[in-house]
């Protein structure tokens, strides 16, 4: 099936898919990022002390989110959906009305926790385990929604802060998701189950698919740890985290540096939102061909590439093209990563491994920042730092490819 017949043909699953990701942005670092000249006028805090207490929400995050993720093996997703998007409006709600550092700090966490973390998780979730012979596919559509959000809320957001206030439009995103994500999900979610997914397969071929995978082994999050997959892919999950976010937070330090305008790096990040809802959807049809397996290990290549791309020159047309390759590695990790769990794990306990890789994942997004400042506080700039990384990436790179070879030889 194509990507229109595939859609045509699971509608409701794929759109309530895209929505989650789509409203996760809330808790995005591209959203959460655009209050902060807020926060730090009306708390009287520097920029500084709230990069530190967002990142010890994200950690907070992260470290709730393997304990709460798993709980999507057992809970219908209809519920522990309800429970995410109630959590997503609470959450902006708390941020909108805090007045006090330490209300402001839970408000966040739970943007964080609620948006970045278990909005992606129910909808990565849900696509892997709902679909078996077309899941690149079904993954690459859902994670459609995050370049639309990358592409809508900026711009709508930071508009709404100017015109309203901070207060206000977060006040207007909760109503957002109560007028228009919780009662999608609720009509979407309504009489879904696995069988009645089209996938262009026969009902036997189906049932087989469906079998074989409910056979499969129930993971507990402690076994998972146990095994080597894990060590294998935690780097790279770690890696376009910790990047991705790092290079969309100094955005702008980076221009200086590279003595570019601030209005040319951000106007040169629509290649990075073009190129990422492109490489999307390649990737469905390429797991779906050759396995999220053979296309893992070179995940990461196109961020080395931009990075290093970044690194070699200051000319400005080196901007969009830097954040063009970036976005081909911003595109197809979702899908890829998402794929790979099902297809080594199994899906009977795909929320269990999940929460597990999103520890990572989030617990990344929150160091990024954190340790490219201490390397620019000891002198190094950011060509050295981004030359360094790139070293990194192959060495990892290497090994995963060395690991493989070894289990084919075996």
């Amino acid at each position: 099936m194509n990507y229109l017949q595939l859609f045509r043909a699971n509608t409701k699953v794929l759109t309530f898919g895209i929505l989650m990701v789509f409203f996760s942005s809330f808790g995005q670092t591209f959203v959460v990022s655009l209050y902060i000249p807020s926060f730090v006028k009306y708390f009287d805090i520097t920029s500084g002390f709230f990069s530190g207490m967002y990142a010890l929400a994200t950690l907070l995050s992260a470290t709730t989110i393997v304990f709460v993720g798993r709980k999507i093996d057992h809970v219908p997703l209809r519920s522990f959906t309800l429970f995410v998007v109630f959590g997503v409006i609470l959450a902006c709600l708390v941020t909108a009305f805090s007045w006090h550092l330490a209300v402001l700090f839970l408000g966040v966490y739970a943007l964080r926790f609620f948006g970045q973390g278990l909005c992606m998780h129910t909808a990565a979730t849900t696509m892997s385990r709902y679909f078996v012979k077309v899941r690149g596919k079904a993954l690459s559509i859902s994670f459609l929604g995050f370049p639309m959000g990358e592409a809508v809320f900026p711009l709508l957001v930071a508009t709404c802060i100017g015109i309203l206030g901070w207060r206000e439009t977060l006040g207007v995103s909760a109503v957002l998701v109560a007028l228009v994500l919780l009662p999608l999900a609720i009509f979407l979610l309504h009489g879904l189950s696995r069988e009645k997914i089209n996938e262009g397969i026969g009902d036997e071929e189906k049932k087989e698919a469906f079998t074989k995978e409910a056979e499969g082994k129930l993971w507990k999050q402690q076994e998972v740890l146990r095994t080597p997959w894990f060590y294998l892919f935690a780097p790279t999950i770690f890696l376009v985290g910790f990047m991705q976010t790092a290079l969309f937070f100094f955005q702008t330090y980076i221009a200086d540096f590279k003595g570019w305008s601030t209005e040319w790096m951000a106007g040169s990040i629509v290649g990075y939102a073009v190129t990422s809802f492109l490489s999307s959807l390649l990737a469905g049809p390429l797991i779906d061909k050759y396995s999220a397996r053979k296309l893992f290990p070179y995940i990461l290549l196109p961020l080395g590439c931009g990075i290093l791309v970044l690194s070699v020159s200051s000319h400005p047309l080196i901007t969009p093209a830097y954040w063009m390759i970036v976005g081909i590695t911003g595109g197809m990790n979702s899908a890829v990563m998402s794929a790979l769990y099902a297809e080594v794990y199994g899906t009977r306990s795909l929320g269990t491994v999940r929460s597990l890789f999103a520890f990572v994942m989030v617990v990344s997004t929150a160091l990024g920042p954190v340790v490219y400042s201490f390397f620019l506080g000891y002198g190094f700039d950011f060509d050295q730092i981004h030359f360094g990384l790139v070293g990194v990436i192959l060495v990892n790179m290497i090994i995963i490819l060395w690991y493989q070879s070894i289990r084919k030889q075996k």
